[in-house]
């Protein structure tokens, strides 16, 4: 059975006063390795308010870290990477979970963002995981948050992996414009652990013998915990094995207290030499970091 073990120095991530943009929470984020450098991308919420919320809730935006061994932060941009200026949706205040996927050499960041309108994916690329080009909207006719792309295209199209409440689904591309065969991947299931609603966590990872998906579920008393399950190589659509158990779940006080207590979120894993470090939003107000052995992903 597979289980994530936290890093002792959790949480690695927290606000800084001097930012005002991330002075009050920070908390779910993206991943992708770059030399050797694991680039983290996370919710930074900070002194202003949205009012898609009634002005009860923080603005979002995406922060940007550097570390070289999964756990130090060594570098910290000083502004936001992925700001809500240049949104397709009018009235944005909030670009927030992004995850990130490396395809071919480019950088795709899907994310989600929120508006007084319902909330949509948003897409933004890269070259360099510094500048960031926006796209505008993903799949805009659906209301959703929770959305991946699978790090190689299959058959020459995308596989985005998103969430139409409350399953987990998956839709193909040629051109991240018009999508084709949605279907259920997965569907919550009365009385389990993710029964309310579950979707993607990291992108998934490779390995030579199936897609490796850490996922997310919410019960009914609202409590967030972390699974996973492993995808066909050549049907990524196709479940090959799901672990009934939880691979993480809310032990801790900082995963227990915080702005929404109760919750273990990742939207970023990357191999880092013989493990795989998945980092994970605690109650909403700070980040962690949790590792598993990469040959413990076999099937």
């Amino acid at each position: 059975m597979i289980k994530l073990k936290r890093c002792d120095k959790n949480p690695i991530l927290t606000t800084v006063a001097d930012h005002p943009w991330e002075s009050v929470h920070v908390s779910n984020a993206g991943a992708a390795l770059k030399d050797g450098k694991v680039h983290i991308f996370y919710r930074a919420e900070g002194a202003d308010f949205r009012a898609s919320t009634g002005f009860t809730w923080p603005v979002s935006r995406i922060g940007h870290a550097v570390s070289s061994d999964g756990v130090t932060i060594d570098e910290r941009c000083p502004t936001p990477v992925i700001d809500l200026d240049g949104e397709q949706m009018p009235e944005t205040d909030g670009v927030e979970d992004v995850r990130v996927s490396e395809i071919d050499g480019t950088y795709y960041a899907v994310y989600c963002t929120t508006t007084v309108y319902p909330e949509t994916l948003a897409l933004a690329t890269s070259p360099d995981l510094i500048h960031f080009e926006k796209h505008g909207t993903l799949m805009p006719d659906y209301s959703q948050r929770t959305g991946g792309l699978l790090p190689a295209k299959v058959d020459g199209e995308f596989v985005l992996y998103h969430r139409v409440l409350p399953h987990l689904w998956a839709s193909k591309s040629k051109d991240l414009k018009n999508w084709h065969d949605s279907k259920v991947v997965m569907h919550t299931r009365p009385g389990h652990w993710t029964e309310i609603k579950m979707g993607i966590g990291a992108p998934p990872i490779k390995t030579d013998q199936a897609w490796v998906m850490f996922m997310h579920g919410r019960d009914r008393h609202g409590v967030y915990r972390l699974g996973i399950m492993w995808l066909d190589l050549e049907d990524p659509t196709k479940v090959l094995k799901f672990q009934e158990e939880p691979i993480l779940e809310p032990e801790t006080d900082y995963e227990k207290n915080g702005f929404v207590p109760n919750v273990v979120y990742t939207c970023g894993a990357v191999v880092l030499g013989e493990d795989v470090f998945v980092y994970y939003g605690c109650a909403d107000n700070c980040l962690a970091v949790a590792t598993v052995p990469y040959n413990s992903l076999r099937l």
